[in-house]
């Protein structure tokens, strides 16, 4: 190539770039400063490249000198801005982007420290309004209540009284299923373990084996102490409420809470003394039973109570339970008699016999056996299927049967004497022999057992003798130890003739000559 060939390329790569730099300088005409910074960058450049490069460079006219790929692609970050441009998109646009990248990634990590809420649906104005000393009623003992005017409102007293009882179920956290979505990408593994979580569920807590953590709160019929002789407690299934009869034929609705335990409904039947008083499993009906030939259905939705009649050679009705299905109502009659009836209507299915006077009976969970001891040492077991006897054994040491009970996880049976001897039987060995061995045999109290009683978990075993005031024992399983701490120094409990654990063994309630003493048992969370 000769020089003046030369001479013209350089000529036509100059006047490119002076247009080029003619079309930068009318876009940025409002960035001056900019454009100095820029210029005095590509001088620091060529200088630098006229000092070490000066084969890669191009002389132009005057003195400056552009690199060879400054001439062929311009200033880099121009032209990134230019293909920007090019496409659509904005250098703002790509700021917002990574602003909402980073929010997001705050969302889906730990960054996001608050803690999500539901939005109520509807929210009465009144409640944030009325304050906790406006409800609060003032007494001897406590004086005036202006303090708590300002304490706190009467929403967020009750909320957290509710809390304390009932506990937040998990279904209603918002934390339990954003985990849950997080473990999606876990794996086979992690799908396995959701399927069947119950195999990774950590334990609730052991019960401790040698100290009862119990306190004494108020009474369950602390509002009236209008039943007489308490003779069925009954905790509803699905509600915090209790169900207390007694011998003046009133029965009563009771909220628990430990703290005030209002009363909730009342029912009196005149003339007609409460013996057993049942809630059938739907929790929205009551059967009473008494000596009479007659008993009462009572609907607690509607306050109205059904009479029927019973047959004459059918006895009364003051001994009986209800299956856990809710279809069968077994009575004890007459000379060892046991009548099974529909639970609604009171008629009679079918009738079993045994040699001695029933003295208590109990279902197991499936409702497909009654187990029935009598007023001897004779057990009977009955299938409810078969309509006959299934098996008989003898309870060890014991000449009159007087209370029984199966324990939930139907592996235990638990029977109690006129001799103060409570014995525990492993249920599968007792159906295998006609004189099994006891697991463990309680000789604590020493007159006629009144009941006993297994909580929900099978871990207590609670049983009481109306014949002694305050002869009241609890045992825990499976270590088999009594508890020396229950119920405490000078308790007075009065002769207590029954007992009953709420649905998740929060609360244990008695009854006796005229009170429901109520106990809180702080180791289970739930009411």
């Amino acid at each position: 190539m000769s020089d003046d060939e030369l001479s013209d390329d350089m000529q036509e790569l100059n006047e490119l770039i002076a247009e080029y730099r003619e079309k930068e300088e009318a876009e940025e005409k409002g960035d001056a400063s900019a454009e100095e910074e820029n210029e005095e960058e590509v001088a620091n450049e060529n200088s630098a490249n006229d000092e070490g490069k000066k084969s890669k460079t191009v002389e132009t006219t005057g003195t400056l000198e552009v690199p060879m790929d400054k001439v062929l692609f311009g200033d880099k970050n121009k032209l990134l801005k230019n293909l920007k441009r090019a496409v659509g998109q904005k250098a703002k646009a790509e700021d917002d982007g990574s602003q909402s990248d980073d929010e997001d990634d705050k969302e889906d990590g730990t960054e996001n420290v608050t803690k999500k809420k539901r939005k109520p649906v509807w929210v009465d104005e009144d409640d944030e309004v009325i304050q906790l000393g406006d409800v609060k009623k003032e007494t001897k003992h406590t004086g005036p209540l202006d303090h708590l005017k300002m304490d706190k409102t009467y929403k967020e007293h009750l909320t957290a009284r509710f809390t304390r009882i009932v506990n937040q179920p998990k279904w209603a956290s918002l934390e339990e299923k954003d985990k849950a979505k997080n473990s999606d990408d876990e794996g086979d593994d992690g799908d396995l373990l959701r399927t069947v979580g119950f195999l990774n569920k950590p334990p609730e807590g052991i019960l401790a084996d040698k100290h009862l953590n119990a306190k004494r709160v108020k009474d369950v019929n602390r509002a009236t102490y209008a039943e007489g002789n308490i003779n069925s407690i009954q905790f509803h299934p699905t509600s915090t409420a209790a169900l207390v009869a007694g011998d003046k034929g009133i029965a009563s609705i009771y909220a628990i809470d430990g703290t005030q335990n209002d009363k909730l409904h009342n029912i009196h039947i005149p003339n007609f003394a409460i013996k057993c008083a049942r809630l059938l499993p739907c929790g929205t009906k009551a059967v009473f039973g008494s000596f009479v030939h007659h008993a009462y259905l009572y609907d607690l939705m509607t306050a109205k109570e059904t009479r029927y009649q019973l047959r004459k050679d059918s006895g009364n009705m003051c001994n009986f339970i209800i299956s856990p299905c809710g279809r069968y109502l077994v009575s004890a009659g007459r000379c060892g008699e046991i009548h099974i009836q529909e639970a609604k209507t009171f008629e009679i299915i079918a009738s079993f016999k045994q040699n001695d006077n029933v003295a208590s009976m109990c279902f197991t969970n499936d409702s497909q056996r009654l187990i029935v001891s009598g007023n001897s040492a004779n057990v009977c077991v009955f299938s409810m299927r078969q309509q006959r006897l299934e098996h008989r054994f003898i309870d060890d040491g014991c000449i009159a049967g007087k209370a029984m009970d199966l324990s939930p996880n139907q592996r235990m049976l638990a029977t109690g004497s006129m001799e103060g001897v409570v014995n525990v039987y492993d249920f599968e060995n007792v159906m295998q022999t006609q004189t099994p061995l006891p697991i463990k045999s309680f000789l604590n109290l020493t007159t006629a057992i009144s009941c006993v009683k297994f909580n929900h978990s099978s871990e207590l075993l609670g049983f009481a003798s109306q014949r002694c005031p305050n002869a009241v024992k609890l045992a825990h399983f499976p270590s088999g130890t009594v508890y020396a701490n229950f119920p405490g120094f000078m308790p007075k409990l009065g002769s207590v003739r029954y007992m009953e654990f709420s649905p998740h063994s929060a609360y244990l309630a008695m009854g006796n000559n005229k009170e429901c003493p109520l106990f809180r048992l702080k180791h289970f969370k739930n009411y």
